[in-house]
C-alpha cells in the first residue's frame, strides 16, 4: 500500500515524540498527554475528514501510556505503520492493543540498555576521570546524550515503522537476549566501581596485652584493614553496598535519607576510630 506520509512528515513526528514524550507527565496517565501531542500531526492527516475517527483517536491516544523514552520510538513507529495502512476504528483499536502490550516489556529493555548500561558504565568512566581531576568524562556524557539523541533513536524510530507488527514476533528472542547481556555487563560494571571507588578504610587500634613491672602498659597493634583484606579484599565496601541496596527496598527509605545516613555513619565511625 501506499504511504501516506513523507520522510520529513515521519521525521516531524518522531521529533515531537523526542521532545514532548514528558509533557505534562501525571500520576493519572504518565505520558498520555505526550503521546496525544506527539500524534496530532497524524491524527489531522490521517482523520482529518471523519471527525467520529478523529475523536475516536484523540480519546485512544490521550490514553495511559508510560514506557522508556528511547523505546517508545518504536512504538510510535509502529504505531503509526499500524495507522497508516488500517486508518479505519479497528486500525486505531490495534494500534492501542500494540501500545498497551509493549509499553511495560519495552520498558524493562530501555531501562536496562539506556538507565543500567548508561548510568553504570559511562557514569563510572566520568567519576573516575574525575577523581584524577580531568573533566574529560562530562564531555563523555554529552557526546552519548548526543549519540542517542541524534543517531540510535532516528534509527529505532524508523525500525518500528518500517518492520511494524512483525518486530514484537520476530525480534523477541534476541530482544530478550539483549536485555540479559546488558543486566550482566551493568552489574559487572558496578561490582567493579564498588571495589575501585568505595572507601571504608579500618583503622589500626592499639590494645594493651601486658604492662611492665612498673606499670607502663605494652600495647599491640591490630591492623583491622590487613585482617578485613585477608578475609577477602574490600570486603567492607561490599558490605556497605548490601547494606544500602537492602535499606533502599524499604518503604521507609529514599535515596535522600540513605545519603544523609552514610554521612552521619562515616561521621560515627570515624569519630569512635572504627575507620582511619
Amino acid at each position: 500500500m501506499k504511504n501516506k506520509f513523507t520522510k520529513q512528515e515521519l521525521h516531524h513526528i518522531h521529533f515531537r515524540w523526542i521532545w514532548q514524550s514528558q509533557i505534562g507527565w501525571n500520576y493519572e496517565r504518565m505520558q498520555g498527554l505526550g503521546y496525544l501531542s506527539t500524534m496530532l500531526p497524524a491524527i489531522d492527516k490521517l482523520y482529518g475528514d471523519n471527525p467520529e475517527l478523529k475523536s475516536k483517536a484523540l480519546r485512544v491516544h490521550s490514553q495511559f501510556f508510560n514506557t522508556q523514552p528511547a523505546m517508545g520510538d518504536i512504538i510510535l513507529g509502529i504505531d503509526l505503520a499500524i495507522e497508516e495502512q488500517s486508518p479505519t476504528e479497528q486500525g486505531i483499536e490495534t494500534a492501542a492493543a500494540v501500545k498497551t502490550a509493549l509499553m511495560g516489556p519495552f520498558a524493562g529493555i530501555g531501562d536496562t540498555i539506556f538507565g543500567m548500561i548508561t548510568g553504570a558504565v559511562f557514569g563510572s568512566i566520568a567519576a573516575s576521570m574525575a577523581l584524577e581531576g580531568s573533566a574529560i568524562g562530562i564531555a563523555i556524557w554529552t557526546i552519548w546524550y548526543l549519540a542517542v539523541l541524534f543517531l540510535i533513536r532516528p534509527k529505532f524510530f524508523d525500525l518500528g515503522y518500517k518492520e511494524g507488527i512483525k518486530l514484537v514476533t520476530s525480534m523477541s528472542g534476541k530482544m530478550n537476549a539483549l536485555t540479559e547481556a546488558a543486566s550482566v555487563l551493568g552489574l559487572t560494571v558496578v561490582g567493579c566501581m564498588i571495589a575501585s571507588m568505595v572507601k571504608f578504610p579500618l583503622a589500626t587500634i592499639s590494645v594493651q596485652i601486658s604492662s611492665e613491672a612498673d606499670g607502663t602498659p605494652i600495647m599491640k597493634d591490630f591492623p583491622l584493614q590487613v585482617y578485613a583484606d585477608s578475609i577477602m579484599p574490600n570486603l567492607f565496601p561490599a558490605l556497605l553496598a548490601a547494606l544500602c541496596y537492602w535499606l533502599l527496598g524499604q518503604k521507609w527509605m529514599n535515596s535522600n535519607k540513605l545519603i544523609i545516613s552514610v554521612v552521619l555513619l562515616a561521621i560515627v565511625l570515624r569519630v569512635i576510630g572504627f575507620i582511619a
